[in-house]
């Protein structure tokens, strides 16, 4: 895996000149840089470490003013190199800059007694003394490496090398989940279009992999890369790296937007961080307006506390910022620009939330991450969307069906669509959607059936669409609803009728059920009965309706009775023998015309089984 050192300390104490002596690069990039004889903006070199390989160097300016682009910079840092000039010992940027180095995730730390030849003995000793005694209150401790160097006679160079050799072969974290990488330049090159610097956060990254511009959601390509101006087919987390993106433009592009591959990085207005307080931060309120470095942004905002878990805080940004799970971040004041804590992302798109509601959590392993998804899919009543769940937990998508999926094995949930649900909510919303619909069937009792998506409404459900459909369908199966068409309605609803209705309907059926097979058309029933065609028609639908007539195609209608007549007829005719339609036919004694209707609706309802252009009974 690729490792980063991040430069560290006080304005004008040598930072930039020890990177120059160590590599031969110097990293002052800008114009205003040289004039001004000072780092205003990251830097970045390499070199080549024994035991090692091929090491990042981020060299981040010291200047207070310029303490954002430090962060920025050091976001990410596998080992600090703290630089602390012999001849002038620890000043306020000094411990500045170790504060936000106890607040990040950097394990190591190496002193660097810069400016060795301008102190003589006793000041070096003097500054190595300072130096230990501010280490010693710290999680990095006095036993720290501290070498002497000088930039100017190459003293101290190979035994600094050796130190942070030793430094950087200590175990380190494999780099798990998707790849992303934090911007902090984009720029055209000419025949190859916008090239994206950064430092990769984590993962790998290849050529020719799908990606995602956040914020924006815009869908890019890796087109080619280099590390260290050299071409590359593929990075890892802690490389410099310069990707040639295909699908934006520089101009596209700005610093604070990170790359990634899809489902790595989120766009987020509000995110909650585990945190670590500075030890001096003092009156820190609820509400609170900040300054947030996440990434390569430095993003306005307000801080918000939790009772139940002190090291919690939540961020409402004024605007979106990229940001991936377990991503580092440092919180400042925002007026006077105070450091105030420092941490990791556990929930990249949070809910808003009270100071006194309890969190979902994240961070989880897997065990921890099927009981958080199980409890959100516990509190959403109208099933939760799985892209919701995605976003609440700070996990990818992938993450999440991984666990969607152990859940589903065991029945402990339900994936309707993109709808997932506990056996609990699911019966809870049923029942809603249930209840709605018989207050409507007794609201307008002559209609058989009502819109789905207008019960759905009406009991405060928003499914639509898929879900709907999926929904309703499982609803169905269980027997708490039939669907027909657009249409829905209680198994146990009937259409009431008048005693007119009613007498009149028992004589078309009786005319139906004396025909037998060969049943009349609506024509044949109204001139039989002496009454209009409209009429008989009416009453049919009725009768379809309360499921005391079955339609079977235009015009064609049975009672149950005697479709049950003909099911017998057929099991008594042919017993397990397999049977053609002509000889179904013949048996009924009846025609084309109503031998086919009739084949279709005993296949529908399962009682034969079609094998070619046979048909048996079904056992």
């Amino acid at each position: 895996m690729a490792r980063l050192i991040g430069t560290a300390g006080h304005v004008d104490h040598g930072k930039t000149s020890l990177i120059r002596a160590l590599t031969g690069i110097d990293a002052d990039r800008l114009p205003e840089e040289k004039r001004r004889g000072m780092t205003i903006d990251i830097g970045f070199a390499h070199l080549q470490l024994p035991g090692v390989g091929d090491v990042s160097i981020v060299d981040v300016p010291g200047h207070e003013r310029f303490l954002g682009n430090m962060l920025v910079g050091a976001l990410g840092t596998d080992v600090a190199l703290l630089c602390v000039a012999a001849d002038e010992g620890v000043m306020p940027q000094t411990r500045e800059h170790l504060e936000i180095l106890e607040l990040l995730p950097v394990e190591r730390l190496v002193v660097a007694l810069t400016r060795a030849d301008l102190a003589d003995e006793d000041t070096r000793a003097l500054a190595a003394t300072e130096v230990r005694e501010l280490l010693a209150g710290t999680r990095f401790g006095s036993d720290a490496p501290v070498v002497a160097v000088s930039s100017a006679t190459g003293e101290g160079l190979d035994e600094l090398r050796r130190a942070l050799a030793e430094a950087l072969q200590a175990p380190e974290r494999p780099s798990r989940g998707p790849w992303y990488l934090p911007v902090d330049r984009a720029f055209t090159v000419r025949g190859h279009g916008c090239v994206v610097t950064g430092t990769l956060a984590q993962g790998t990254v290849r050529v020719g992999d799908a990606a995602v511009l956040e914020p924006g959601g815009r869908t890019v390509r890796v087109r080619g890369m280099q590390i260290h101006g050299q071409p590359a087919a593929s990075s890892e987390k802690g490389r410099r790296t310069a990707l040639n993106l295909s699908g934006v433009g520089a101009d596209e592009v700005r610093r604070g937007q990170a790359v990634g591959a899809p489902g790595a990085l989120f766009a987020t207005l509000c995110l909650d961080a585990r945190v670590r307080w500075r030890a001096s931060a003092e009156r820190v309120r609820h509400g609170m307006r900040v300054r947030a470095a996440i990434g390569s942004a430095d993003a306005l905002g307000r801080l918000f506390l939790n009772a139940h878990e002190p090291d919690l805080i939540q961020l409402r940004l004024d605007e979106p910022v990229a940001c991936a799970l377990g991503q580092p971040l440092i919180v400042r004041r925002h007026s006077p620009s105070e450091l105030l804590c420092g941490g990791r992302v556990t929930v990249p798109q949070a809910k808003p939330r009270r100071r006194s509601e309890r969190p979902v959590g994240s961070g989880l392993d897997a065990l921890e991450l099927d009981q958080a998804l199980l409890r959100l899919a516990g509190e959403a009543e109208a099933g939760l969307p799985s892209a919701e769940a995605s976003r609440l937990l700070g996990r990818s998508v992938r993450d999440v069906r991984e666990a969607t999926e152990r859940l589903l094995a065991d029945g402990r949930l339900i994936a309707l669509a993109d709808l997932l649900f506990t056996p609990e909510t699911f019966r809870r919303s049923s029942e809603r959607f249930q209840e709605r619909l018989r207050e409507m069937h007794a609201q307008r009792p002559s209609a058989p059936a009502h819109p789905r998506e207008r019960v759905a409404q009406a009991a405060g459900l928003p499914w639509t669409g898929r879900q709907l459909d999926r929904v309703l369908a499982r609803m169905a199966e269980e027997g708490r609803l039939v669907v027909e068409g657009t249409l829905v309605r209680d198994p146990s609803f009937q259409v009431p009728l008048t005693p007119r209705q009613r007498q009149f309907l028992d004589r078309v059926k009786a005319a139906l059920d004396e025909a037998g097979v060969n049943a009349p058309s609506i024509g044949d029933l109204a001139r039989a009965l002496g009454v209009p065609p409209q009429a008989v028609e009416e009453i049919l639908r009725i009768g379809v309706d309360r499921r005391e007539v079955l339609r079977l195609a235009v015009g064609l209608h049975y009672t149950p009775e005697t479709l049950a007549a003909i099911q017998e007829a057929v099991r008594r005719g042919f017993g397990e023998r397999p049977f053609t339609a002509g000889q179904f036919r013949d048996l009924l004694g009846t025609s084309r015309k109503y031998a086919i209707p009739l084949l279709e609706h005993l296949d529908a309802t399962r009682f034969t089984v079609r094998r070619g252009d046979q048909r048996v009974v079904a056992r």
